[in-house]
Protein backbone atom coordinates (compact mmCIF):
# COMPACT_ATOMS: atom_id res chain seq x y z
CA UNK A 1 0.00 0.00 0.00
CA UNK A 2 1.12 3.53 -0.74
CA UNK A 3 2.69 5.01 2.46
CA UNK A 4 0.61 8.15 2.02
CA UNK A 5 -2.53 6.03 1.98
CA UNK A 6 -1.49 4.33 5.19
CA UNK A 7 -1.51 7.72 6.90
CA UNK A 8 -4.97 8.53 5.63
CA UNK A 9 -6.51 5.11 6.12
CA UNK A 10 -5.06 2.98 8.92
CA UNK A 11 -7.19 -0.01 8.04
CA UNK A 12 -9.35 -1.21 5.18
CA UNK A 13 -12.62 -2.27 6.79
CA UNK A 14 -14.14 -5.67 6.15
CA UNK A 15 -17.43 -6.62 7.77
CA UNK A 16 -16.58 -10.33 7.51
CA UNK A 17 -13.94 -10.03 10.23
CA UNK A 18 -13.95 -9.04 13.88
CA UNK A 19 -14.15 -5.30 14.47
CA UNK A 20 -11.80 -3.57 16.87
CA UNK A 21 -13.82 -1.00 18.84
CA UNK A 22 -12.71 1.63 21.37
CA UNK A 23 -15.51 2.51 23.78
CA UNK A 24 -15.09 5.63 25.91
CA UNK A 25 -17.60 5.18 28.74
CA UNK A 26 -17.40 5.78 32.51
CA UNK A 27 -20.50 3.68 33.40
CA UNK A 28 -19.53 -0.04 33.50
CA UNK A 29 -23.18 -1.18 33.38
CA UNK A 30 -23.84 0.70 30.15
CA UNK A 31 -20.60 -0.62 28.65
CA UNK A 32 -21.73 -4.19 29.43
CA UNK A 33 -25.15 -3.45 27.90
CA UNK A 34 -23.48 -2.37 24.66
CA UNK A 35 -21.37 -5.54 24.57
CA UNK A 36 -24.52 -7.62 25.07
CA UNK A 37 -26.31 -5.74 22.27
CA UNK A 38 -23.41 -6.45 19.92
CA UNK A 39 -23.63 -10.16 20.74
CA UNK A 40 -27.41 -10.14 20.35
CA UNK A 41 -27.11 -8.39 16.98
CA UNK A 42 -24.38 -10.85 15.89
CA UNK A 43 -21.87 -8.05 15.47
CA UNK A 44 -18.47 -9.68 15.86
CA UNK A 45 -16.51 -7.11 17.82
CA UNK A 46 -13.68 -6.87 20.32
CA UNK A 47 -14.42 -3.86 22.51
CA UNK A 48 -11.89 -2.08 24.71
CA UNK A 49 -13.55 0.20 27.22
CA UNK A 50 -11.88 3.10 29.05
CA UNK A 51 -13.38 5.87 31.16
CA UNK A 52 -10.78 8.64 31.43
CA UNK A 53 -8.75 10.96 29.22
CA UNK A 54 -5.33 9.42 29.95
CA UNK A 55 -6.40 5.85 29.16
CA UNK A 56 -8.24 7.00 26.05
CA UNK A 57 -5.21 8.94 24.78
CA UNK A 58 -2.92 6.00 25.46
CA UNK A 59 -5.09 3.58 23.47
CA UNK A 60 -5.49 6.05 20.59
CA UNK A 61 -1.72 6.28 20.26
CA UNK A 62 -1.02 2.58 20.76
CA UNK A 63 -3.67 0.81 18.66
CA UNK A 64 -5.71 1.09 15.48
CA UNK A 65 -9.50 0.86 15.82
CA UNK A 66 -12.27 0.33 13.29
CA UNK A 67 -14.66 2.61 15.17
CA UNK A 68 -14.71 4.75 18.32
CA UNK A 69 -17.81 5.06 20.52
CA UNK A 70 -17.82 7.83 23.12
CA UNK A 71 -20.17 9.07 25.81
CA UNK A 72 -21.02 12.75 25.37
CA UNK A 73 -20.57 13.63 29.06
CA UNK A 74 -17.51 12.33 30.92
CA UNK A 75 -16.13 13.28 34.34
CA UNK A 76 -12.79 14.66 33.11
CA UNK A 77 -13.68 15.87 29.60
CA UNK A 78 -16.41 15.89 26.94
CA UNK A 79 -17.23 13.73 23.97
CA UNK A 80 -16.45 16.62 21.65
CA UNK A 81 -12.96 16.85 23.14
CA UNK A 82 -12.58 13.11 22.62
CA UNK A 83 -13.71 13.58 19.03
CA UNK A 84 -11.11 16.30 18.48
CA UNK A 85 -8.38 14.03 19.85
CA UNK A 86 -9.49 11.19 17.56
CA UNK A 87 -9.57 13.44 14.50
CA UNK A 88 -6.00 14.47 15.22
CA UNK A 89 -4.68 10.97 15.90
CA UNK A 90 -6.74 8.86 13.46
CA UNK A 91 -8.83 11.19 11.25
CA UNK A 92 -10.36 8.43 9.13
CA UNK A 93 -11.67 6.30 12.03
CA UNK A 94 -15.44 6.75 12.41
CA UNK A 95 -16.54 8.28 15.71
CA UNK A 96 -20.01 7.76 17.24
CA UNK A 97 -21.27 9.88 20.14
CA UNK A 98 -23.67 8.41 22.72
CA UNK A 99 -25.61 10.58 25.15
CA UNK A 100 -28.74 10.69 27.21
CA UNK A 101 -29.02 14.48 27.15
CA UNK A 102 -27.60 15.62 23.81
CA UNK A 103 -29.75 18.32 22.27
CA UNK A 104 -30.43 19.01 18.63
CA UNK A 105 -27.89 21.84 18.43
CA UNK A 106 -25.19 19.77 20.16
CA UNK A 107 -25.92 16.87 17.79
CA UNK A 108 -25.52 19.15 14.77
CA UNK A 109 -22.26 20.52 16.18
CA UNK A 110 -20.92 17.02 16.72
CA UNK A 111 -21.69 16.03 13.12
CA UNK A 112 -20.06 19.22 11.85
CA UNK A 113 -17.01 18.41 13.98
CA UNK A 114 -16.69 15.06 12.19
CA UNK A 115 -18.78 12.56 14.15
CA UNK A 116 -20.16 9.79 11.95
CA UNK A 117 -23.36 9.51 14.01
CA UNK A 118 -24.88 9.98 17.44
CA UNK A 119 -27.11 7.63 19.46
CA UNK A 120 -29.32 8.43 22.42
CA UNK A 121 -28.78 6.30 25.52
CA UNK A 122 -32.56 5.84 25.66
CA UNK A 123 -32.24 3.84 22.40
CA UNK A 124 -29.03 1.82 22.72
CA UNK A 125 -30.43 -0.82 20.34
CA UNK A 126 -29.57 1.60 17.52
CA UNK A 127 -25.87 1.32 18.22
CA UNK A 128 -25.07 -1.97 16.36
CA UNK A 129 -26.64 -0.70 13.13
CA UNK A 130 -24.93 2.68 13.60
CA UNK A 131 -21.59 0.90 13.95
CA UNK A 132 -22.20 -1.18 10.82
CA UNK A 133 -23.18 1.87 8.82
CA UNK A 134 -20.19 3.91 10.04
CA UNK A 135 -17.74 1.11 9.27
CA UNK A 136 -19.19 0.54 5.80
CA UNK A 137 -19.07 4.25 5.00
CA UNK A 138 -15.46 4.42 6.22
CA UNK A 139 -14.61 1.46 3.97
CA UNK A 140 -16.13 3.21 0.98
CA UNK A 141 -14.22 6.39 1.75
CA UNK A 142 -10.99 4.38 2.06
CA UNK A 143 -11.60 2.75 -1.32
CA UNK A 144 -12.34 6.13 -2.86
CA UNK A 145 -9.16 7.63 -1.42
CA UNK A 146 -7.15 4.70 -2.72
CA UNK A 147 -8.72 5.06 -6.17
CA UNK A 148 -8.05 8.80 -6.18
CA UNK A 149 -4.44 8.28 -5.15
CA UNK A 150 -3.98 5.64 -7.84
CA UNK A 151 -5.50 8.01 -10.39
CA UNK A 152 -3.17 10.79 -9.22
CA UNK A 153 -0.20 8.43 -9.48
CA UNK A 154 -1.17 7.40 -13.01
CA UNK A 155 -1.75 10.99 -14.07
CA UNK A 156 1.66 11.99 -12.70
CA UNK A 157 3.28 9.04 -14.48
CA UNK A 158 1.48 9.86 -17.74
CA UNK A 159 2.29 13.57 -17.42
CA UNK A 160 5.97 12.78 -16.86
CA UNK A 161 6.02 10.60 -19.97
CA UNK A 162 4.26 13.12 -22.19
CA UNK A 163 6.15 16.15 -20.95
CA UNK A 164 9.47 14.53 -21.83
CA UNK A 165 8.29 12.89 -25.03
CA UNK A 166 9.43 14.01 -28.48
CA UNK A 167 5.92 13.20 -29.74
CA UNK A 168 2.69 15.13 -29.24
CA UNK A 169 -0.34 13.19 -28.02
CA UNK A 170 -3.60 14.82 -29.01
CA UNK A 171 -7.29 13.96 -28.61
CA UNK A 172 -9.65 15.59 -31.13
CA UNK A 173 -13.39 15.52 -30.45
CA UNK A 174 -16.09 14.76 -32.99
CA UNK A 175 -16.36 18.44 -33.95
CA UNK A 176 -12.66 18.60 -34.80
CA UNK A 177 -11.60 20.61 -31.74
CA UNK A 178 -8.65 19.81 -29.48
CA UNK A 179 -9.99 18.13 -26.32
CA UNK A 180 -6.55 17.28 -24.95
CA UNK A 181 -2.95 17.89 -26.01
CA UNK A 182 0.17 16.83 -24.15
CA UNK A 183 2.62 19.25 -22.58
CA UNK A 184 5.26 18.14 -25.10
CA UNK A 185 3.57 20.42 -27.66
CA UNK A 186 5.49 23.33 -26.15
CA UNK A 187 8.85 21.67 -26.85
CA UNK A 188 7.85 20.74 -30.41
CA UNK A 189 5.73 23.67 -31.61
CA UNK A 190 6.15 26.35 -28.94
CA UNK A 191 2.48 26.49 -27.90
CA UNK A 192 1.18 25.69 -24.42
CA UNK A 193 -1.56 23.07 -24.01
CA UNK A 194 -3.86 25.78 -22.61
CA UNK A 195 -3.54 27.81 -25.81
CA UNK A 196 -4.52 24.93 -28.05
CA UNK A 197 -7.18 23.23 -25.94
CA UNK A 198 -10.60 23.89 -27.43
CA UNK A 199 -9.40 25.33 -30.74
CA UNK A 200 -9.98 23.81 -34.19
CA UNK A 201 -7.33 21.13 -34.58
CA UNK A 202 -6.45 22.13 -38.15
CA UNK A 203 -6.39 25.90 -37.64
CA UNK A 204 -2.62 26.13 -38.19
CA UNK A 205 -2.29 23.47 -40.89
CA UNK A 206 -0.73 24.62 -44.19
CA UNK A 207 -3.41 25.58 -46.72
CA UNK A 208 -2.12 23.04 -49.23
CA UNK A 209 -2.37 20.24 -46.65
CA UNK A 210 -5.70 21.26 -45.10
CA UNK A 211 -8.03 19.37 -47.51
CA UNK A 212 -6.07 16.13 -46.99
CA UNK A 213 -6.10 16.64 -43.20
CA UNK A 214 -9.86 17.19 -43.13
CA UNK A 215 -10.41 14.21 -45.42
CA UNK A 216 -8.29 12.01 -43.14
CA UNK A 217 -10.24 13.20 -40.09
CA UNK A 218 -13.55 12.37 -41.75
CA UNK A 219 -12.16 8.97 -42.73
CA UNK A 220 -11.28 8.32 -39.07
CA UNK A 221 -14.85 9.29 -38.06
CA UNK A 222 -16.48 7.06 -40.68
CA UNK A 223 -14.20 4.05 -40.23
CA UNK A 224 -13.37 3.50 -36.53
CA UNK A 225 -11.58 0.25 -37.34
CA UNK A 226 -8.92 1.97 -39.47
CA UNK A 227 -5.63 3.53 -38.40
CA UNK A 228 -5.06 6.81 -40.22
CA UNK A 229 -1.54 7.89 -41.21
CA UNK A 230 -0.45 11.07 -42.94
CA UNK A 231 2.04 13.93 -43.00
CA UNK A 232 1.19 17.62 -42.94
CA UNK A 233 2.81 21.00 -42.39
CA UNK A 234 1.90 22.86 -39.20
CA UNK A 235 2.90 26.41 -38.30
CA UNK A 236 4.90 26.72 -35.07
CA UNK A 237 4.77 29.66 -32.69
CA UNK A 238 8.00 30.90 -34.29
CA UNK A 239 6.22 31.01 -37.66
CA UNK A 240 8.13 28.06 -39.10
CA UNK A 241 6.36 25.27 -40.97
CA UNK A 242 7.07 22.03 -39.16
CA UNK A 243 6.33 18.74 -40.89
CA UNK A 244 4.34 16.42 -38.61
CA UNK A 245 3.75 12.70 -39.11
CA UNK A 246 0.38 11.68 -37.65
CA UNK A 247 -1.02 8.30 -36.65
CA UNK A 248 -4.69 8.46 -35.62
CA UNK A 249 -7.20 6.03 -34.14
CA UNK A 250 -10.92 6.46 -33.49
CA UNK A 251 -11.68 6.10 -29.76
CA UNK A 252 -15.03 7.90 -29.76
CA UNK A 253 -16.76 4.80 -28.39
CA UNK A 254 -14.57 4.88 -25.28
CA UNK A 255 -16.37 7.24 -22.84
CA UNK A 256 -13.10 8.04 -21.04
CA UNK A 257 -11.51 9.27 -24.29
CA UNK A 258 -14.40 10.12 -26.65
CA UNK A 259 -12.28 11.34 -29.50
CA UNK A 260 -9.74 10.67 -32.24
CA UNK A 261 -6.37 9.94 -30.64
CA UNK A 262 -3.48 11.25 -32.73
CA UNK A 263 0.20 10.70 -32.11
CA UNK A 264 2.15 13.47 -33.85
CA UNK A 265 5.88 13.28 -34.49
CA UNK A 266 7.99 16.16 -35.80
CA UNK A 267 9.86 14.73 -38.81
CA UNK A 268 11.01 18.07 -40.22
CA UNK A 269 14.73 17.40 -39.79
CA UNK A 270 14.42 13.90 -41.21
CA UNK A 271 12.40 15.20 -44.16
CA UNK A 272 14.98 17.93 -44.84
CA UNK A 273 17.82 15.40 -44.73
CA UNK A 274 15.92 13.16 -47.14
CA UNK A 275 15.27 16.14 -49.43
CA UNK A 276 18.97 17.03 -49.40
CA UNK A 277 19.81 13.43 -50.27
CA UNK A 278 17.29 13.43 -53.10
CA UNK A 279 18.70 16.73 -54.38
CA UNK A 280 22.20 15.28 -54.32
CA UNK A 281 21.04 12.20 -56.22
CA UNK A 282 19.30 14.38 -58.83
CA UNK A 283 22.38 16.51 -59.27
CA UNK A 284 24.52 13.39 -59.61
CA UNK A 285 22.20 11.93 -62.25
CA UNK A 286 22.20 15.19 -64.17
CA UNK A 287 25.98 15.34 -64.01
CA UNK A 288 26.32 11.71 -65.06
CA UNK A 289 23.93 12.04 -68.01
CA UNK A 290 25.64 15.19 -69.21
CA UNK A 291 29.04 13.45 -69.04
CA UNK A 292 28.68 9.64 -69.02
CA UNK A 293 32.45 9.09 -69.26
CA UNK A 294 33.96 11.39 -66.62
CA UNK A 295 37.69 11.41 -66.09
CA UNK A 296 38.50 10.77 -62.43
CA UNK A 297 41.67 12.32 -61.03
Amino acid sequence: MNPALAILSPVTFEMNRRLHILHLEDEPDFAELIRALFVQDQLDAETKCVGDRASYKQLLEAEVFDVIISDYHLPSFTGLEALAMAKKQCPQTPFILVSGTIGEQAAIESLKAGAADYVLKQHPERLPSAVRRAVNEAAERAKLREAEMELTRREKYFRTLTENSLDILCIINREGNVAYISASVKNVLGYTPEEMRGEYAFARVHAEDLPRAQEAFQLALDHPERTIKMQLRYKSRAGEWRRLELVGNNRLADPEIAGIVANCRDVTDRWRAEEELRDSERQYRLLFHSNPNPVWV
